[in-house]
């Protein structure tokens, strides 16, 4: 009972704040009146009696504090009264309070806005019920263990493997392409066959209607994607209980999801989702959710063991050797951008600290103006804790209002990496508004409060008091600006460090832009072909099929050339690559070392389509490519890695990629990975990503190895796009059961470099930083000019003193300017020591970097024009005061 006694008092004080005050005052009023009648009946007068009585009781205030300190509510009154104080005090100088406001805005919503990024796409990107527990296995070849691959199961053993004891549940998918077969041309459609429990798995309703459903397994129902109801239906609400005619088979819409569930991105994102069974696909790709408690570790112990039994049973469907690789779904995402964002978070953070370091410099300039104030309180019996606690609770208050403004230019700015990397991050990734990011903002709030206000109210928490109230002016003229400086300083180094990383990222994003690629992308479109399966059709049929479409599209008005490519990647996804890692050998040629080489599969007028010139030898004819004839041709980087000795020419290879492996996906020709002939050495180009070297590379004649999927590269005399109609009217008119790749728009090389990921990153990283620096800079200039402004406010008696002895204008500028000069300069030495020191570590940090030292020549020259501006436009300013007036006011 004692316990709950003083919360019921403070409850009731702080609650009810008024009506306790009312409750004390009328309590108040009775003892002064019944003091007043005991006085009046001893003979004393009613007005004298009224007076002694209020003067023996004191006042009502005094009353009011002493039933504050009574239930222990003293301090928080007093910081109330702070906090209203302070509040009034932002009002008194609104130029300083704005300045300052926004200087941390700028901070606290660029650091809020980079967590809001690194929360909503690393930590908690999908909308998937317990989504730290869901994995996507792999495998790790052996022989090549850059490349994971993921395994598809059987129907028998993915329901032998769905009995592990690592595995809490399991959904299975696998992707296909399909026709609609319900409009004037049969449009691509990416299908995901998927177990019915998709919903339960993943915990993530339905935008419209339903869900799949265990019942589901053998109806023909389909659930579509946001997307495709978007692009396909125009969003239609009334969809449901419609056809969608795939194959001239009719499936009937049951729902719709939600915008952010795209869970096959990391295949292929897909279209429409149908009931999986065996009749429809042979195979299950399987997404695990584990049990709790269960570490990667453990599950890749028993999935081992799995797939090993697996392999036994079927062969050619796993590597030769290999290990799993289980890990969260979210990891490959925190390979691909978790250094970008770290680089991203250190420069939001600098400039948090540049920023808090303005403020700071405010406020001592705001503290100068006060001391005369701080004086009396400190006189009048204001302790120095008392002191330090109002001026704290003025940068708080400060603190909090930046961080409102910078939380709502957060959400703005947390954007823009979404934008300029939109291939990087998870695409069931959004920016919005949550509690993490809140409390984060209001902990920075705090922290960028104290950090910034700590300075300021030490300094001025200890006024000397007599040396004040005789001379005030003399003490303003003498104040140490020793903190002063050391905050110039500061912001100078880390502006430095932050225009010196933009730097080198524009540079690194300039070489991007303009390196030699080896080909020429401009006016190159292409367009997936998927070929259907057909019995009936042996290697040859396809051939001359490939072979055909592609005179049919190179007869298009427009179109220059046409190159053929074979490709395993679905036409859904643009522009597969440039070849396929695989280890090869050549014919009396023993080496210790494993040999490597991209093995790519195409027809000979590929080369001429991106204008990759042959260097020596020939390239096989058409004769060769329609029979799959035993011939090949290797890049620069073949010859001389390999043969640097001899001629490569006339030489014999064998890959290993091209073995028939009886893979139901690939069609080849009789003995493909037979010994093969070298007849020509081609130039290099970037095939290996825009960061990394060239790799070497073998060419073959596509009709060797044929995919499902094809890919038209088509080199046109304009723009691609403007072809759009024409070859789709063509390739209808060859085969209306043809499908392709595109509905809306033909995929150009163009777009898929600017999709590159070193060409997105160097992207994100020269405008995010640019930005960044760009703010830091006008925040550093607006602290030295401050500074400066400040230094001459406060010597404004001296500088007119010497301008009366007849001091001219230019050693007034110097005066004026000399200190925070030197206070520039080091902290640029400083910042290029820095930036010397990191440089290294950026390059590594920042892959396809090849900024040179030089870069800090032309950073230095805007920081030191910048600082040598803002310095000098106050200096000018206090040497055109007229000294007769300064003296006559002083």
């Amino acid at each position: 009972m004692s316990f709950l006694a003083p919360l019921r008092s403070w409850w009731k004080a702080l609650a009810h704040r008024s009506q306790t005050d009312r409750e004390i005052e009328a309590e108040f009023e009775y003892h002064i009146h019944v003091r007043a009648q005991h006085l009046m009946e001893l003979g004393t007068s009613p007005q004298e009696a009224l007076r002694q009585a209020k003067f023996e009781l004191g006042r009502v205030d005094t009353q009011k504090e002493k039933f504050r300190a009574t239930i222990g509510l003293r301090p928080l009154h007093e910081i109330g009264g702070d906090i209203r104080y302070g509040i009034r005090s932002l009002y008194r100088q609104p130029s300083v309070s704005i300045a300052a406001i926004l200087s941390l805005a700028l901070g606290i919503g660029a650091t809020s806005a980079m967590f809001n990024v690194i929360y909503s796409t690393l930590l908690h990107p999908f909308p998937y019920a317990d989504a730290d527990r869901i994995v996507n296995p792999s495998l790790i070849d052996e022989k090549q263990p850059l490349v994971p691959t993921w395994f598809a199961l059987e129907p028998a053993q993915y329901e032998s493997f769905i009995k592990a004891t690592s595995i809490d549940s399991v959904l299975g998918f696998m992707l296909a392409g399909q026709s609609e077969t319900g409009g004037p041309f049969p449009e691509n459609v990416s299908t995901a066959y998927v177990t019915p429990n998709m919903n339960s798995f993943l915990g993530v309703p339905p935008l419209l209607g339903r869900g799949l459903q265990l019942s589901d397994a053998s109806q023909d129902v389909v659930v579509l994607s946001y997307k495709y109801w978007q692009r396909r239906f125009g969003g239609d609400p009334a969809i449901l209980g419609h056809t969608l005619d795939l194959e001239h088979q009719s499936f009937t819409i049951v729902g719709v999801m939600p915008s952010r569930f795209t869970f096959t991105e990391t295949v292929s994102n897909a279209d429409v989702y149908i009931p999986w069974s065996a009749s429809r696909s042979p195979a299950l790709f399987p997404w695990i959710k584990l049990r709790p408690g269960v570490t990667m570790a453990m599950a890749n112990a028993e999935f081992q063991a799995y797939l090993n039994k697996f392999r036994q049973e079927t062969p050619r469907h796993f590597p030769e050797q290999f290990h799993t690789n289980v890990e969260p779904i979210a990891a490959p995402y925190f390979r691909r951008s978790g250094r970008t964002l770290a680089m991203l978070f250190a420069a939001v953070i600098f400039l948090l600290l540049i920023g808090c370091a303005n403020c700071s410099v405010l406020l001592l300039a705001r503290g100068e103006a006060r001391q005369h104030e701080l004086s009396i309180r400190s006189a009048i019996g204001a302790s120095r804790f008392r002191m330090i606690r109002q001026l704290l609770v003025e940068s708080l208050a400060i603190a909090f209002s930046g961080a409102a403004l910078g939380t709502a230019l957060s959400y703005w700015l947390a954007k823009l990496p979404l934008k300029l990397m939109p291939g990087t991050f998870p695409q069931e990734a959004t920016i919005a508004v949550n509690w993490p990011v809140l409390v984060f903002s209001v902990a920075l709030a705090l922290i960028t409060g104290v950090l910034f206000g700590l300075a300021p109210a030490l300094r001025f928490s200890r006024p000397d008091v007599s040396h004040m109230m005789q001379a005030r002016a003399r003490t303003l003229s003498t104040t140490n600006s020793r903190p002063l400086n050391l905050l110039i300083g500061a912001q100078v180094a880390l502006t430095f460090i932050l225009l010196g990383v933009a730097g080198a990222a524009i540079a690194g994003f300039m070489h991007i832009t303009s390196m030699n690629l080896g080909y020429d992308p401009h006016n190159v479109g292409f367009i997936g072909i998927p070929l259907k399966p057909d019995p009936n059709k042996n290697h040859q049929a396809y051939a001359n099929y490939i072979s055909r479409l592609r005179d049919t599209v190179a007869a298009v008005p427009g179109v220059v050339s046409v190159g053929v490519m074979s490709s395993g990647i679905p036409p859904s996804q643009p522009f597969g690559g440039f070849g396929l890692p695989s280890s090869f050998e050549m014919l009396g040629h023993q080496s210790e070392q494993p040999q490597h080489a991209l093995v790519q599969v195409v027809s000979p007028e590929y080369f001429a389509t991106l204008k990759i010139p042959l260097l020596r030898g020939r390239l096989w004819s058409g004769d060769e490519n329609r029979r799959g004839d035993f011939v090949a041709v290797v890049n620069e980087t073949f010859a001389q890695q390999y043969f640097p000795q001899h001629n490569v020419i006339g030489q014999q290879v064998r890959a290993d990629s091209l073995k028939n492996d009886g893979r139901p996906a690939s069609i080849t020709s009789p003995n493909s990975s037979d010994w093969r002939q070298v007849l020509g050495i081609v130039a290099d180009f970037q095939n290996n990503g825009l960061e990394r070297p060239v790799a070497p590379a073998i060419y073959v004649p596509y009709t060797a190895f044929m995919w499902n999927y094809t890919q038209l590269f088509i080199r046109t005399s304009g723009n691609p796009q403007d072809l759009l109609q024409p070859l789709r009217t063509a390739l209808h008119t060859f085969n209306p059961e043809q499908r392709i790749s595109f509905t809306t728009e033909i995929g150009t090389l163009e777009e898929v470099l600017s999709h590159q990921p070193i060409w997105m990153q160097q992207h994100l990283f020269s405008s995010l930083f640019t930005f960044f620096s760009g703010l830091a800079l006008f925040l550093s200039l607006f602290g030295i000019a401050s500074t400066v402004l400040f230094a001459t406010a406060r010597r404004r008696s001296e500088l007119g003193i010497r301008m009366a002895l007849g001091a001219g204008r230019t050693h007034i500028i110097w005066t004026v300017s000399r200190t925070t000069l030197t206070t520039i300069a080091s902290g640029i030495a400083v910042g290029l020591a820095l930036n010397l020191t990191l440089h290294k570590l950026l390059q590594h940090w920042m892959p396809g970097n090849h900024a040179s030292l030089w870069v800090f020549a032309p950073v230095t020259a805007i920081l030191l024009a910048g600082a040598a501006i803002a310095c000098m436009l106050p200096a000018v300013r206090a040497a055109s005061i007229d000294p007769a007036e300064t003296l006559r006011c002083d």
